[in-house]
């Protein structure tokens, strides 16, 4: 009752949502939740052997990316990562996989026992990961035989993109597959938003809905072209293994919502945003104490709001929006997210603007070109055969030198600080206290205790 009351009750505190799901609370034409919660009934087609409704829905979503196949997900784009990864790859296998991945990715290499080699994106101002370039994918393949499978993410968290059409082409010259974690860029290809990954020759490509568009909450789907070096049936195969054999007809009906109000109303709302989210940028770029992120050199999807406030943390900067009745969708050591979409109102931008507009500097005089990925972790063993060993929790003071046995993020946005095989380093013990002491939220932490591997393990493999 109480879990209830309090999501009531967060309309009432009139807090804006500067955050995913992209519908951003606006309902739009749906019946009664209750009248529509059922299972795979008569007439009513299956998820996992779709030949009716469910068949022309994701036929519908494909058409709108321009691509050949779509698999819808009632359990997030974690489902699609997993399902994609294990499609393209077999116990063993080489794979690339840029380092600012969500965890999924590392779950899913750890699951499949992959051999994994990293692709370091440059570490941007204010600590921001930037893109990956063609031209590390390349070096990548000289340097590693028997790469299979290279995974990135574009847009990032942050917005930038990397050149999916060049990273498509290097892997598909080395006989690898590329699969793109799209999750943040479900509106790329809508209005005068970049080109969506599908189309530049990606394998996979996975989307949330939930993120940027008026859909409802973990629906996604993954995207595939026919001439995708990833298997239509191998994909099945595996999307019968993550996706949930009772999915939500609600959430589905989330997505027919979502697709119906692109086809009807998505010209006209889309070129409205990108009016709208044009003025925003260009009055915040002109707030003296406010730096709105804008990268020189790569593309970005300029939905995400990248915003750092002269002398003050990332954390106190979302306090301010709080205080503002702003909620952001994130902060990090010196900047905060706010996440926009299609269904954002003027009242919505105008308070975001006059909120910062109205924030007062702080006396901080941090290093805001460090971040908390600055520094490469040492690999000691392949992130499988560290996820096959028997882990023990050990407090943090006592783990330098220890090797991780678990994944370590900083949440949002889920981007690995450490992985299982990697070691506590000083400097990734160094960015655990950094993340702390800024408010952030690290996951793997418990009670502050990290698990690590046993000796037994280092012994036997050394």
């Amino acid at each position: 009752m109480e879990f209830l009351e309090k999501l009531r009750k967060l309309k009432q505190n009139d807090p804006y949502p500067m955050h995913m799901p992209g519908h951003k609370r606006i309902k739009l034409d749906f019946p009664d939740v209750y009248d529509i919660d059922i299972t795979e009934i008569e007439g009513y087609d299956n998820l996992h052997q779709p030949s009716g409704i469910i068949k022309m829905l994701a036929e519908e979503v494909a058409g709108l990316y321009g691509a050949d196949e779509a698999y819808l997900s009632v359990g997030g784009s974690t489902d699609m990562i997993l399902t994609a990864i294990f499609a393209a790859t077999k116990p063993g296998d080489k794979v690339l996989i840029a380092r600012n991945c969500h965890k999924s990715v590392y779950h899913a290499a750890a699951l499949r026992d992959l051999r994994a080699a990293y692709l370091y994106p440059e570490i941007l101002e204010i600590g921001i990961p930037g893109g990956i370039r063609p031209e590390q994918v390349s070096e990548a393949f000289s340097r590693y035989d028997g790469i299979r499978c290279c995974i990135v993410t574009s847009p990032t968290y942050e917005g930038l993109i990397s050149d999916i059409r060049k990273i498509a082409w290097i892997c598909h010259e080395n006989g690898a597959s590329l699969i793109v974690d799209a999750a943040h860029g479900a509106h790329l290809g809508f209005g005068e938003f970049p080109e969506n990954p599908i189309k530049q020759g990606a394998d996979a490509v996975i989307i949330s809905l939930h993120k940027t568009l008026p859909s409802l909450t973990q629906t996604a789907c993954l995207l595939r072209n026919h001439g995708s070096l990833i298997s239509t049936e191998r994909i099945k195969k595996y999307f019968d293994y993550f996706e949930t054999s009772s999915p939500s007809y609600v959430l589905m009906a989330g997505i027919d919502r979502c697709v119906t109000f692109l086809k009807e109303k998505g010209t006209e709302a889309f070129r409205e945003y990108v009016i709208k989210l044009s003025k925003l940028r260009k009055k915040i770029k002109e707030i003296p104490q406010i730096t709105l992120f804008e990268p020189e050199d790569y593309d970005y999807d300029p939905s995400k709001i990248v915003v750092s406030l002269r002398g003050r943390t990332g954390t106190e900067l979302a306090d301010i929006l709080r205080r503002g009745k702003i909620e952001p969708e994130m902060s990090s050591l010196h900047y905060c997210l706010a996440m926009t979409s299609v269904m954002d109102t003027d009242e919505g931008f105008e308070r975001l603007y006059q909120v910062l507009k109205k924030s007062i500097p702080g006396e901080n005089a941090s290093d805001q070109a460090a971040g908390l990925y600055s520094i490469p972790p040492v690999k000691r063993y392949d992130i499988g055969i560290a996820e096959k060993s028997d882990i023990f929790l050990k407090k943090r003071e006592r783990i330098a030198g220890e090797v991780s046995g678990a994944t370590v993020t900083v949440y949002p946005p889920g981007i690995p600080l450490i992985v299982p095989g990697e070691v506590f380093t000083e400097d990734v013990l160094k960015s655990l206290e950094l993340a702390e002491a800024s408010g952030l939220t690290i996951d793997g932490d418990s009670d502050g205790k990290y698990a690590v591997i046993k000796e037994s393990l280092k012994q036997s493999s050394a």
